[in-house]
């Protein structure tokens, strides 16, 4: 299903959520697959696809330690971002961190954590987390929220920020978050949840600008997140081999596989891997302050799950 939606959410794009679509210009790419149903009927196929691999980065935010493990923090200063130690707070322990973005009256209101993992990077990543929204979180219509996962190339760690709007080449960078969508109001907030995502073969809009492509579960799938409740978040990124479109991209609500989508060019050089990963929330016109809070943070090469479902 192909849906127009607007990123930085001003200009129309067109937004797919499946299925086959007509490429803006030239001949179609290579687009992606959705196989989330295949996926999970086929135990050889989930069993791979949710193998362990080697934690590399976790992160509890019981301390103040926690902070140094990013290198661009927006907000802290303000006091819109901070450690909250109290256990009524925390998913376990008595740490989390907490983002609240700003009224503005109207206007963009963004705080968030970005950290890198490079240089050297990975082909492959699973990213997980826990969130929670505020019991009155309401961004309106549209917002940028639950975490992303990036790749690059070379070692500079800010590369492709303030890309929103450009279509990746291929050997520059591609990314992906796993966030809500309100759907102009139809779902109540933070809305269902889908995977906003950059590559070399997105589709573009009418105004000829490269906003993220809606990877997402089938339309009778869709899962909206209760709001003061902590949901355990997962999403990975298989890049391809330069050349082929095999690679893939997946996701998990509380250790149950959402989204499985396979066909991605991601890259057209193996030098662009993924390196850096980022938690947040951005709210496109803030009317009043929205809070989240995220905990127990895990990047690992293969699956990770639940941590009640580890124990």
């Amino acid at each position: 299903m192909t849906r127009r939606i607007s990123a930085m959410w001003t200009a129309v794009v067109v937004a797919l959520v499946g299925g086959n679509a007509i490429a803006a210009e030239g001949a179609d790419p290579p687009y992606p697959t959705r196989v989330t149903a295949e996926t999970r009927t086929n135990a050889e196929q989930l069993s791979a696809l949710e193998r362990p691999g080697e934690v590399f980065f976790k992160d509890g935010f019981e301390s103040s330690d926690s902070l140094k493990k990013y290198f661009e923090i927006r907000g802290l200063r303000e006091g819109r971002v901070k450690l909250t130690i109290d256990a009524q707070l925390a998913h376990e322990g008595n740490g989390a961190i907490q983002f609240t973005s700003p009224a503005r009256d109207g206007r963009e209101s963004g705080v968030g954590a970005t950290a890198w993992f490079g240089p050297d990077g990975y082909d492959r990543v699973y990213f997980r987390r826990y969130i929670k929204f505020a019991a009155d979180y309401d961004q309106g219509n549209l917002n940028h929220v639950g975490g992303g996962l990036t790749g690059v190339s070379g070692t500079n760690r800010w590369r492709a920020m303030g890309s929103a709007g450009i279509r990746p080449k291929g050997d520059d960078h591609f990314k992906s978050a796993f966030e809500p969508w309100r759907d102009w109001k139809r779902y109540p907030s933070p809305g269902y949840m889908f995977l906003y995502t950059y590559w070399m073969d997105m589709k573009g809009g009418r105004d000829d600008k490269y906003y993220g492509n809606m990877m997402g579960p089938a339309d009778d799938e869709r899962l909206v997140l209760q709001r003061d409740k902590w949901y355990c978040l997962e999403h990975m990124i298989q890049a391809n081999d330069p050349g082929e479109a095999n690679g893939e991209l997946a996701a998990w609500i509380d250790g149950k596989l959402y989204i499985h989508y396979k066909g991605f060019r991601w890259r057209s050089t193996p030098e662009v891997k993924l390196k850096r990963f980022g938690i947040g929330v951005y709210v496109h016109n803030a009317t009043k302050d929205n809070t989240v809070w995220y905990d127990d943070v895990a990047l690992s090469t293969g699956y990770i799950g639940p941590l009640e479902a580890n124990r």
